[in-house]
């Protein structure tokens, strides 16, 4: 979970509020969040990695303000119709992009130190360390329109951010530190992407911006723009840089973003909302709250809340990209009512807690191949249709769907483990190798004799990535696995879609099917954009 340090007086003075240091600690506490550490000057928070609009400091005050009472309910942000427009190339590696204009900049210290400390953290987390979103932020008044967002030959030059010599672009990737860090993302790409202006490049993304447009304290105008992987995530991470932005006073631009003949305006700041039942909340928190004390604790969390047909509609602020359900607006009610407000209660029966068999199975697991030298990986349960069964040669099998999906990434239940595995091997190819990864995880299966309609099965999987990997290589892993738990068992001959033909087996114990392994297809291989063979296995621990 990101740990940030916060300037405790430019914290105190976006709150509006004089705070003592036990009274900042408690409602920071109260807001599911830890104080790691506190001094006369700085204050370090440990934050939970799904409220990434808290990474900023004014983000953290507003939500302070809020929860203290200082500011209740949804706050609207003015954003000003658009004067710059950006003409961009449709760049399949990196397709989408999104920026606006900062006005009534004040450039002091503690804006500087906010604006390096949100770039860097948002673009590390959010960002996957730049992959999925990059950030860049300049002086707007230095840029002479018309901006494009191209791609350009790696012989193009600029002079980067923090130096005063000029280099090609592929010069950047070899000499700049940035370059060294974040150039694996542009690997194999013949051109690569730029921002322009009548005087030629100021943005490299996702490596550096140029020294042309560095932010100085006579900045009194920025141009925020992004690009990424993932349309939503870029929209949703420009929101919550310019709300940020707007806390200390500056004014928000849109800016109109023609692709071809279609255009957009970003940033869109206006609110959605979901429809809550209070029944539906009381049961999920243990409570009976009133209506009024539902709607005052959602205030308190910054929504503004209105009935609707027996309902409550919930208004979201558009830096809250972490609401994806009714459960998290749920959630915040507790949080608004406080938790230190809830009554604990005894249960009636009193029970001793121990492991479970298959918990005490799977560390032993976990035990043993972590000694064989892989490391371990944890996926989520979620899914979706494309890597469970397409990019595994597999034909669609009967899954668990998600009714309504708030994303593409997941919209079923895994099947499968290795799916999870060969997608962290494509995400880590500029890594060296061998990789030899595992996971040890649940698997849910539609099951209509089970009270919930599905099973879950406890799996373990693993992969073993380098140049020499081989049928005998995972043969032997599983060999040494199954004898070390003590497991009797025998293989058979067993071809499988994802395997090369020949090269694959399944395993039996006390005449029961409980896995396979053998050597992955190239195809496969290649969905993934793996370029190096490997070797897997998947066993069931629940027959076991």
């Amino acid at each position: 979970m990101p740990t940030i340090t916060y300037g405790k007086k430019d914290l105190l003075n976006l709150i509006g509020k004089k705070l003592s240091d036990e009274q900042l600690e408690e409602v920071i506490h109260s807001m599911k969040t830890n104080v790691e550490e506190e001094n006369e000057n700085e204050i370090t928070i440990e934050l939970t990695p799904d409220r990434p609009d808290l990474f900023g400091i004014e983000g953290l005050a507003r939500a302070i303000k809020q929860y203290l009472g200082l500011q209740t309910g949804l706050k609207k942000f003015a954003v000003n119709s658009p004067k710059l427009h950006v003409k961009a190339s449709y760049l399949p590696y990196r397709p989408h992009l999104a920026a606006a204009v900062v006005r009534n900049v004040s450039v002091t210290d503690a804006f500087i130190k906010s604006l390096m400390n949100i770039q860097d953290i948002l673009t590390d987390t959010v960002g996957r360390k730049r992959k999925k979103v990059a950030i860049g932020i300049h002086d707007f008044d230095k840029i002479i329109p018309n901006i494009n967002y191209i791609e350009v030959d790696p012989t193009e030059k600029i002079v980067p951010l923090d130096t005063n010599e000029e280099m090609t672009l592929a010069e950047i990737l070899d000499k700049i530190p940035k370059g060294k860090d974040y150039g694996h993302i542009l690997a194999g790409l013949k051109k690569f992407p730029v921002w322009t202006d009548a005087k030629g490049i100021f943005s490299f993304p996702p490596i550096i911006n140029s020294d042309r447009t560095r932010v100085t304290e006579k900045t009194k105008n920025l141009l925020v723009e992004l690009t990424g992987i993932d349309k939503e995530t870029v929209l949703q991470t420009l929101n919550i840089i310019v709300t940020n932005f707007a806390e200390r006073g500056c004014s928000i631009e849109a800016v109109k973003i023609f692709h071809g003949d279609k255009s957009e305006v970003t940033p869109n700041l206006n609110p959605t909302f979901m429809d809550v039942g209070t029944d539906e909340i009381n049961k999920l928190i243990g409570l009976d709250l009133k209506k009024s004390d539902i709607i005052d604790s959602l205030n308190r969390m910054g929504y503004d809340v209105t009935e609707n047909k027996g309902l409550l509609r919930v208004f979201i602020p558009a830096y809250r990209t972490d609401i994806l359900h009714g459960v998290d607006v749920i959630e915040d009610v507790a949080i608004g009512y406080g938790f230190n407000n809830f009554v604990p209660q005894l249960p009636h029966i009193a029970t001793v807690g121990k492991l479970h068999p298959a918990e005490k199975l799977s560390a032993k697991v976990r035990q043993l191949l972590i000694g064989y030298g892989f490391q371990e990986i944890i996926n989520p349960v979620l899914s979706n249709s494309t890597d469970q069964f397409e990019k595994m040669n597999w034909k669609k099998e009967n899954v668990i769907e998600i009714e309504n999906p708030v994303s593409q990434e997941y919209t079923c239940l895994r099947i499968c483990l290795k799916p999870g595995l060969l997608k962290i091997l494509g995400k880590n190819t500029h890594v060296s190798y061998p990789q030899n990864i595992f996971e040890v995880g649940d698997v849910v299966w539609p099951d209509e004799n089970e009270e919930t309609m599905s099973k879950s099965i406890r799996s373990i999987a693993g992969l073993m990535c380098h140049s020499k990997t081989s049928f005998t290589d995972v043969k032997s892993l599983v060999d040494s696995l199954l004898k070390n738990l003590n497991i009797g068992y025998k293989l058979e001959s067993h071809d499988l879609e994802e395997m090369i033909s020949g090269r694959s087996a399944k395993i039996l114990a006390n005449g029961k099917y409980i896995g396979n392994f053998g050597e992955i297809n190239p195809t496969v291989l290649n969905n993934w954009g793996i370029e190096i063979p490997c070797s897997a296995f998947e066993i069931d621990l629940e027959v076991l």
